[in-house]
C-alpha cells in the first residue's frame, strides 16, 4: 500500500465506512490494522519524467479544461470545460426529468428518514445497534458530475450523483445488501459482456434471421419509480418469505 497526504484520508473514511457496519471489536481491530499499515508505506519513487510531471501540473492549474475519466474503460478525457458545462446545463434543462428545488431539503428528508428508522426500530424490524448505524450523521449534499461517453457520437454525458457522506449513505449500502439477494434469479439476467458472449455464442442466427439490440436511452432517470418499487416489495416478499 503506497499513499499520500490526500490518499491518507480517503482510507481513513471509507475504514471508518465500514467500521460502522462492523460488530465494535472487529472495527477496532480494522483501525488498528489500517492505521499500522499507514503508517508504514512508504511514497514510491516516480515513475515519470520531470518534464511529465510538470505537464500534469499545468493541466491541473488550467481553468478552460476539464479533466474526467471516461464512461467505459480506463481512459481519462481532457474536455473544454465550456463545453462540458453547456452540455450538462442542456441535459439538466430537461424538464421532464429534472426539477429545481427552492431550498436545500436536506433537513427535511433528514428528520424523515430518523422518523422511518425510529419507527422500524420500535416495530422490532431493525436492531438498536442497526439504527445506530444507520441514523444519518453526515449531511453532506449529493454532487452530481458526469462522465463522457467517447464511443457514442458527439460525445454525450453521463450523469452520476456521488451519495458519498449524504444522509442516506448507510441506508443506501444497507439497501443494495438486501436486493443483491435478488439479482441473477431471472432467466434474463447476464452477469457481465463475457457472460453475454458466451449466451450469444449458443444462439444459432439462420440466413432469414436477423440479431437485433436496444438500447435505453437514460435508463435511471427514465426509470418509473412507483412501479419499480412495487416490483421490487412483490419480489422480496415472494422469493425471501418476508
Amino acid at each position: 500500500m503506497t499513499r499520500t497526504a490526500q490518499s491518507a484520508e480517503e482510507f481513513v473514511l471509507a475504514t471508518e465506512l465500514v467500521c460502522k457496519h462492523l460488530p465494535l471489536a472487529d472495527g477496532i481491530q480494522l483501525r488498528a490494522k489500517v492505521a499500522s499499515t499507514l503508517k508504514s508505506s512508504k511514497v514510491p519513487e516516480q515513475n515519470i519524467t520531470k518534464d511529465e510531471r510538470k505537464t500534469i501540473k499545468d493541466l491541473k492549474k488550467a481553468e478552460d479544461i476539464i479533466i474526467l475519466p471516461a464512461d467505459k474503460g480506463k481512459s481519462t478525457v481532457v474536455l473544454d470545460k465550456v463545453e462540458y458545462e453547456e452540455k450538462l446545463t442542456t441535459m439538466l434543462d430537461d424538464k421532464k426529468t429534472y426539477e429545481e428545488l427552492p431550498a436545500v431539503p436536506t433537513q427535511k428528508y433528514k428528520r424523515k428518514l430518523v422518523s422511518m428508522l425510529s419507527n422500524m426500530k420500535k416495530e422490532g424490524k431493525i436492531s438498536e445497534v442497526k439504527y445506530k448505524q444507520l441514523y444519518p450523521t453526515a449531511e453532506n449534499v449529493p454532487r452530481l458530475y458526469c462522465t463522457p461517453k467517447i464511443h457514442k457520437p458527439n460525445t454525450p454525458l453521463r450523469p452520476i450523483v456521488d451519495y458519498t457522506a449524504t444522509i442516506g449513505y448507510s441506508t443506501s449500502i444497507w439497501l443494495a445488501d438486501i436486493l443483491g439477494g435478488l439479482v441473477g434469479n431471472t432467466q434474463h439476467h447476464v452477469k457481465n459482456s463475457q457472460h453475454l458472449s458466451e449466451e450469444l455464442s449458443k444462439v444459432i442466427i439462420e440466413e432469414e434471421d436477423i440479431l437485433n439490440s436496444h438500447d435505453v436511452g437514460s435508463l435511471f432517470t427514465n426509470t418509473p419509480i412507483d412501479q419499480v418499487l412495487n416490483i421490487v416489495k412483490n419480489r422480496l416478499e415472494n422469493e425471501n418469505g418476508f
